[in-house]
């Protein structure tokens, strides 16, 4: 299924420019993968405020909930009115309210604020891949798409190192004031060096019912899965989220199908490609934030490393992204996206394959090569999965194009952590049980049925991301380089 956008003119930068807008574009996305700082201070928040760990989770609920159910919307603003315009918007709304997040004179007040962030958040992260992509003809998309993720990974990687060191100095605020400078500069250079291509589709109306119903329905289904894992899954705040969740996508389906200018083309979704294609996002996303859900536990209880120590093990996954989204962008010139899409996901699978082999002794090669290739596999991956999405949306819906990957991704995050905590509740109980039929000493049961648990979760891991690389070897990509 090649991209409909074949032929079609629109203004592309000077080659001499071009290059300027992935790294400006990157400067301000940071703002968003760099909030990763934001859980080293989370013993700071909690000792400032008073309040009790379980409720820090809100902090984080907050913020992803908001910005997940606003980048479709976002992403359609930016096709409406202009993508640099929405951006530097978002850069402008971003700095405010990372500021506020830092000034908070209460944990309510501070929830608000994180809520103010999300929207910033939402509206550089919707537009963002449409300024790239833009920004370069179809035959040099993937390098750029490549340059783009890289840095988003290097940010990720950054997040935990720098809060620490900025805790430590500063207290917990600075992980919000620390940002302030990096996004106006980035709003600075957006203004002079990154340039809008006009496209040959003015006048596009935005659906604003449409938006609202999509907003709801995304919001309602990331809150019943987390609601799901805290309350249980018959309990009525999950249940009367989840039927809300699906009778506004209902509705949404059914206005979108009857709207001349939708939000998303739903007939994008008949392409078995395209569906496969955002399916097996969700399900690689879903399997690797097993790493960051449970990979620190390992590391502090099992391994009993340090924290500092840790948080550089942890870094690795993160940096193998990093090292694989260049060079995915230039395989991508030479080689079909469904391939590297599939190479990429079976090193995720190996990578997490061999994650589940961990045990109390491991060798600290082993530790570090597993998580890098996992990083590594999901790198190239997503470039490639980012490049087919892109390609198949018309030029003119690239804001739209951007946010499906967002959103894809954000919802197998919340996935991830939901079906990851529950995998391990539950096989953390079972295992507990046959430890003590053994006659297991006391002492014991905790921490081998925790790593004996944490084995089979990582298995479970592993067969979803085999899962999505046979969907996608299965769906017969027919892009091909230019």
């Amino acid at each position: 299924m090649r991209s409909v956008t074949a032929g079609r003119r629109c203004n592309i930068p000077p080659h001499r420019h071009r290059w300027l807008s992935p790294l400006i574009v990157s400067l301000g996305v940071a703002a968003g993968p760099l909030d990763t700082a934001v859980n080293i201070a989370f013993p700071a928040i909690t000792a400032a405020f008073g309040i009790p760990i379980t409720t820090i989770q809100w902090v984080v609920i907050c913020y992803v909930l908001t910005y997940g159910s606003l980048l479709l919307g976002c992403g359609r603003l930016g096709d409406v009115i202009g993508h640099k315009r929405v951006f530097l918007f978002g850069l402008g709304w971003t700095a405010v309210s990372l500021y506020l997040c830092g000034w908070a004179p209460t944990f309510a007040w501070l929830l608000f604020f994180r809520i103010l962030q999300g929207v910033g958040t939402a509206l550089l992260l919707s537009c963002a891949p449409a300024l790239v992509t833009l920004a370069f003809p179809e035959a040099e998309r993937g390098t750029a798409l490549g340059v783009y993720t890289m840095l988003s990974a290097l940010a990720s990687t950054l997040g935990p190192l720098l809060g620490g060191q900025f805790v430590a100095l500063w207290g917990w605020p600075a992980v919000f004031y620390f940002r302030v400078p990096l996004v106006l500069i980035a709003a600075i250079l957006t203004v002079f060096w990154v340039q809008q291509p006009v496209d040959v589709h003015p006048g596009q109306r935005f659906d604003s019912l449409g938006a609202a119903a999509l907003t709801a329905a995304i919001a309602g289904l990331l809150l019943a899965l987390n609601q799901g894992n805290r309350l249980g899954w018959s309990a009525w705040p999950t249940l009367l989220l989840a039927a809300g969740a699906w009778a506004c996508l209902g509705f949404c389906i059914w206005y979108e199908r009857r709207c001349a200018e939708p939000v998303i083309d739903l007939r994008l979704f008949r392409h078995t490609a395209f569906s496969i294609a955002n399916m097996a996002h969700v399900l690689a996303n879903i399997a690797s934030f097993t790493v960051l859900l449970l990979v620190p536990y390992y590391l502090l209880n099992v391994y009993q490393t340090s924290a500092l120590v840790g948080g550089v093990f942890l870094a690795m996954a993160p940096l193998g992204t990093m090292l694989a989204s260049p060079l995915g962008g230039w395989l991508l010139s030479r080689c079909a996206s469904r391939h590297l899409s599939v190479c990429g996901l079976y090193l995720v699978g190996a990578g997490l394959l061999g994650i589940s082999q961990w045990h109390a002794h491991t060798a600290t090669a082993l530790i570090v090569g597993m998580l890098g290739i996992q990083g590594f596999g999901l790198g190239l991956f997503q470039v490639a999965n980012m490049d087919f999405v892109m390609g198949v949306i018309p030029r003119h819906q690239q804001g739209v194009a951007g946010s499906l990957t967002m959103l894809t991704r954000t919802v197998g995050v919340v996935a991830g952590a939901t079906l990851g905590s529950f995998l391990l509740g539950l096989l953390q109980a079972r295992y507990t049980m046959q430890l003590e039929t053994t006659g297991a000493a006391v002492v014991l049961l905790g921490p081998q049925a925790f790593l004996l648990a944490f084995q089979g979760v990582f298995q479970y891991a592993a067969a979803m991301a085999a899962i999505a690389a046979v969907l996608m070897w299965s769906s017969r990509f027919t892009t091909t380089p230019s």
